[in-house]
């Protein structure tokens, strides 16, 4: 089991609370604005308790819970969570239907999985408001799954890109729903954000677009 771990970022008037939490040292997500007492909450993993932990000694609230795709070890606290702050489930509309389905990560793991919905189904292009005047674009990016997404700030070069993108990496293309040519596709389309926009995968690292050159070679390919 991992290491809780935390650390506190600062963008451009948004604040960013990164925990690291069991059950694959998954990065789980806090994100709000100054001034404002509601949070987006990006992926729960197994970090309900230590989200709600965290967002009250912060004073704020999970309103959304956004899941950057449907794999369990990313997803299976997302109920707990919602019943004890009455936020929201978000996911991209092509992996909604594993909220209710086992796979391979909670078959691995021994996850008990209870089936549930998403209140809202997410679709590429999407704006998703924080706070008072910022907002969030979903980017689909398939490959991992087939409704993996990234969420991308482009006024903060901010982008949490769940297992698509890591530091010196990306996530698994042999699992069911996984399109090893998509995620080539979906590499590209980060390669052309901004050099300096910063990355806040699911796992592992924080890193930087331009930090990751080694997209290159595979989407030159």
């Amino acid at each position: 089991m991992s290491e809780e771990k935390r650390k506190s970022l600062r963008k451009d008037g948004i604040r960013i609370e990164a925990l690291t939490v069991p059950p694959l040292s998954n990065n789980v997500y806090i994100v709000y604005e100054d001034g404002s007492d509601s949070a987006l909450i990006v992926d729960v993993a197994e970090g309900s308790k230590q989200i709600l932990k965290r967002c009250r000694e912060l004073s704020v609230r999970p309103a959304l819970i956004v899941n950057t795709h449907g794999h369990s070890d990313h997803t299976i606290e997302d109920q707990a969570l919602r019943e004890l702050t009455g936020a929201k489930i978000a996911i991209h509309e092509l992996d909604a239907y594993r909220l209710a389905t086992e796979d391979e990560a909670s078959f691995e793991l021994g996850m008990e999985k209870v089936p549930i919905e998403a209140d809202i189904q997410l679709v590429s292009g999407q704006e998703i408001p924080l706070g008072r005047s910022s907002k969030f674009t979903v980017m689909h990016t398939p490959g991992h799954t087939e409704g993996s997404i990234c969420l991308y700030q482009k006024e903060a070069g901010i982008l949490f890109s769940g297992d698509t993108l890591f530091a010196r990496g990306y996530g698994r293309v042999d699992g069911s729903g996984s399109d090893p040519d998509a995620i080539v596709l979906s590499l590209k389309q980060l390669l052309e954000l901004p050099p300096q926009t910063e990355v806040f995968p699911g796992h592992g690292e924080f890193t930087k677009i331009e930090n990751e050159q080694w997209l290159k070679e595979i989407t030159e390919a």
